[in-house]
């Protein structure tokens, strides 16, 4: 786990400031959310949260099209946005009912975060204000996820995260 701590450390201290940079309203924060959460995709895969790898996977793809849809002012959803949703839901429900069949510990908590953080960058690249609800959710429980595979520094930067996104919610 030593070894992982410099791209741990990377990976958290990205995704922070792309809440930060989000929060102000800063294109600069979907591109730290996209590079954030690629180096995150490593990271979780070598701690082996197999629900967690390609869902962070796909929150990377989502904070592109976040991006594309804050840069272009595109509000509402799209036929797009509706294949997005129908195929992470499809993806996640796979994955979730492989894991639970196996009966591991984990499978709930990589679910939440699925579903949040899905969620969360949806309506965030729509510009709507349930994302940082579900960005808080999500960060909550990733606080306890990973303090339980033992990734503190990814911990501690769920913390500072959830500060951020409550500073946002209540501003």
């Amino acid at each position: 786990m030593k070894k992982l701590r410099l791209l741990e450390t990377l990976a958290s201290v990205t995704l922070m400031l792309s809440k930060y940079f989000l929060a102000i309203s800063s294109v600069i924060g979907w591109w730290l959310s996209i590079i954030g959460y690629i180096l995150t995709a490593i990271f979780n895969a070598k701690i082996k949260l197999k629900i967690v790898v390609p869902v962070i996977s796909g929150l990377a793809l989502l904070s592109a099209y976040g991006l594309y849809k804050w840069s272009y002012g595109i509000a509402g959803l799209q036929v797009i946005d509706f294949i997005i949703i129908g195929l992470s839901s499809v993806f996640a429900l796979v994955l979730i009912i492989t894991e639970a069949r196996k009966k591991r510990p984990f499978w709930i908590l990589q679910t939440i975060t699925t579903i949040t953080f899905s969620v969360a960058f949806i309506t965030l690249g729509m510009k709507m204000p349930i994302g940082w609800y579900a960005l808080l959710i999500g960060h909550v429980n990733n606080t306890f996820l990973y303090y339980k595979k033992g990734a503190y520094i990814i911990g501690v930067m769920q913390i500072i995260s959830i500060i951020i996104v409550l500073v946002k919610i209540l501003s």
